[in-house]
């Protein structure tokens, strides 16, 4: 299981802003990662995106609102 911070892949391709992103976790262990970037994030969290992977890992990916703005609308005033 690959645990890091990485830039998210649009955002990454406009320089914008990272967010919370884990591969490689096995379904069982997809409630306790996400309870654990809950509690690190604790109210700041937007949106929680689980993707499915080859042979039933996933990638949890998990923003807060400032984030997710920056990664939609690049054009925001105070946008990096």
């Amino acid at each position: 299981m690959k645990s890091m911070t990485l830039p998210v892949p649009e955002a990454a391709a406009n320089g914008l802003g990272t967010a919370e992103q884990i591969e490689g976790i096995p379904l069982f262990l997809i409630p306790k990662i996400i309870a654990e970037q809950i509690r690190k994030k604790q109210k700041f969290v937007f949106l929680i995106t689980v993707t499915r992977n080859f042979m039933h890992q996933y990638t949890v990916i998990v923003e807060t609102r400032d984030e997710y703005d920056r990664r939609v609308n690049p054009d925001i005033p105070g946008s990096p």
